[in-house]
């Protein structure tokens, strides 16, 4: 009999567990075909439900061979790219197109736009056709979590989603999401101009107890294993008379099975293992989510025992204003992320129910004491980036902090959550500590021989220091390209570095060398453009910002607007500006070039106003050239 089990417990199936993947035949095909048909199919359901174990497992392989798809996109930002090196990007889109394009250097996914990549990357068959794309993206709920400056990010990256599902006919979008949030994505979606008629929804719901027991028989095939034989009194057991079976619990029970049922497959002992092996489920990942989230797992299991484990409401739910009273958003939702809870909508409210009431009486019966010294799951990276892109930034240090103290010998994993202890001091600006938590993963990724993370470390230290340490700033970059010598990464940030240190002439022809090297540098042009408006050089500024994706970036809308208004006599709205103002929060350089439009515009005061602003700014602070500037809109 073989000794690998064929169940994959708590984790999601991925594309290496074709053969494993049972139960769900019917729904991969129906869903393989609704994606090949229409322009962006919706896939839904409930957490836990299975959508990526469909999508990996089911649907990519029903696509067949010879179909171009790309690799499943996420949401969640990198934790081992620094991202105080490129700042102002979206996270949504940057981390989008990481995933999809993996191989594609920082610098160029960071400049470039949905429609632009995909274009660039886009292929034609012998005839002169487009070649289908079938691009993905998964748990998408991650758009609706977090704080006003993630509302700004979901809006453009819904906006151009959107455009590239305009303007590239050949591209199929695949969106994942939970089903509380189905509404909220497609309503984004078409306030960005997505026409409803394009959008096709596909509801992914538990399994039936004929589907259930493919999923427990399918895969023991020829092992011999007693669970074969024990299939169906298991999903009668887990399901207690429900209709539907949950199937990520059910894998759970499987995999404990799998190693603990006796040869003689006895029934008679069956239902007392499922409430030991749902019993030890419900005590761990409550461990596991109070220790991640600061609260007593004594606390959060008695809590949990008295809403869950007695008498629900009359329609089995309890709603969400009774949980998050008690208990913050992110913990309840939590809890769903590890199967012990399960969110819907009615009537405009969210509420909550056990995934399976087979786990009441479970529930009813937990020792709180006994969660203390339950073994919990160890704390994971992807969590951690999931925190960060949310906008939990305390979460996120405590995660990531987790992570880095249990790496061990795990070398890249300890740098990559060096890196995003670096990145999360940063939107914390806390500056110096954001350079020595990048100081150490540069220990780390060194240690290893990887010049790639760094050098862009090295950058991002670099960056740091521009403003209060310059000089430092500069060495550190000059530093980076010892470790990528050309590479027009690092030659950009060292152009801001030096423009930053009043060598204005000195950074723009470090830019024209590296975009003489490699025009197609989106950053290095953007940046270029940018110091251009600055220096009241329009028209080569208009050229450069108008051939870059610069709608994410205060700084460059603000060079943008400056631009025209120099050349022009057209100028911006009121909204337009108020929203550029809005947008530059503490920056010195977008402050100074509102400023600047207002003045041109006759609004001496505000201009005024913004300027003394500006020279107060310190993420980034103005460069010493450009105060004189300041100083003489401040004088009016």
């Amino acid at each position: 009999m073989s000794t690998r089990s064929p169940f994959v417990g708590s984790r999601p199936f991925d594309t290496a567990d074709e053969a494993i993947f049972h139960g769900r035949a019917r729904e991969a095909a129906a869903l393989a075909k609704l994606w090949r048909d229409h322009r962006v199919t919706i896939l839904h359901g409930p957490a836990g439900v299975g959508k990526t174990s469909l999508l990996r497992a089911g649907v990519l392989p029903a696509l067949g061979a010879g179909s171009r798809v790309l690799p499943i996109g996420r949401l969640a930002f990198l934790a081992d790219f620094p991202l105080a090196a490129l700042p102002d990007i979206n996270p949504f889109t940057f981390a989008l197109l990481a995933s999809w394009y993996p191989e594609d250097p920082p610098t160029r996914i960071a400049g470039s736009s949905i429609r632009g990549l995909v274009r660039k990357n886009a292929g034609v068959d012998r005839h002169g056709d487009a070649i289908p794309v079938f691009a993905a993206i998964d748990q998408t709920d991650l758009l609706f979590f977090g704080t006003r400056e993630r509302d700004g990010h979901r809006r453009r990256f819904a906006d151009e989603l959107v455009e590239a599902t305009a303007a590239r006919h050949e591209l199929h979008l695949l969106i994942t999401v939970r089903t509380e949030n189905l509404d909220e994505l497609q309503a984004l979606l078409v306030r960005s101009g997505l026409p409803v008629r394009q959008v096709t929804r596909f509801p992914l719901t538990a399994l039936s107890p004929s589907a259930a027991r493919q999923v427990v028989s399918g895969p023991l095939g020829d092992t011999g294993h007693p669970l074969a034989a024990s299939a169906g009194r298991l999903v009668e057991e887990l399901g207690a008379g429900e209709a539907s079976i949950d199937p990520a619990l059910l894998q759970i029970v499987c995999s404990r099975l799998w190693d603990e049922l006796p040869p003689d497959g006895d029934d008679e002992r069956l239902p007392k293992a499922v409430d030991r092996i749902l019993g030890d489920h419900c005590l761990r990942s409550l461990a596991t989510v109070a220790t991640a989230y600061g609260e007593w797992p004594s606390a959060l299991t008695t809590w949990f025992r008295h809403v869950f484990g007695r008498k629900p409401d009359a329609d089995g739910v309890t709603e969400g204003r009774r949980l998050t009273r008690d208990l913050p958003n992110a913990v309840v939702r939590a809890l769903e992320d590890v199967r012990l809870l399960v969110a819907d909508r009615h009537a405009g409210r969210r509420r909550y129910r056990l995934p399976q009431a087979r786990l009441r009486p479970v529930v009813r019966r937990l020792d709180a004491e006994a969660a203390v010294s339950a073994r919990h799951e160890r704390p994971r990276l992807d969590a951690a980036e999931t925190a960060f892109t949310a906008g939990d930034l305390d979460l996120a240090r405590r995660l990531a902090s987790a992570v880095a103290r249990e790496a061990g010998a795990d070398r890249p994993v300890r740098g990559a959550a060096e890196c995003l202890l670096g990145t999360i001091a940063y939107g914390q600006g806390r500056m110096e500590r954001a350079a020595a938590h990048y100081e150490a993963a540069i220990g780390v990724f060194g240690a290893l021989g990887d010049t790639a993370h760094v050098g862009m470390l090295l950058a991002a230290v670099g960056r740091l220091k521009i403003g209060s340490e310059t000089t430092e700033a500069v060495s550190r970059l000059r530093a980076a390209l010892t470790q990528l010598p050309g590479d027009t990464f690092v030659k950009t940030a060292l152009a801001h570095a030096l423009w930053h240190a009043g060598r204005a002439q000195a950074a723009i022809a470090i830019l024209d060398d590296a975009l003489s090297q490699n025009g197609a540098t989106p950053e290095a042009i953007r940046l270029r453009g940018e110091m251009l408006a600055d220096l009241n050089r329009a028209e080569p500024a208009l050229r450069d910002l108008d051939r870059v994706n610069y709608g994410d970036r205060p700084s460059s809308r603000a060079a943008w607007f400056l631009a025209k208004r120099t050349c022009e006599d057209a100028g911006v709205s009121g909204a337009e500006e108020r929203e550029l103002v809005d947008d530059a929060d503490d920056s010195g350089p977008v402050l100074l070039r509102v400023a600047r439009v207002l003045r041109l515009e006759g609004d001496a005061d505000t201009a005024a106003g913004l300027a003394e602003r500006a020279v107060k700014a310190r993420r980034p602070p103005l460069p010493e050239h450009l105060r004189k500037e300041a100083e003489r809109l401040m004088a009016r």
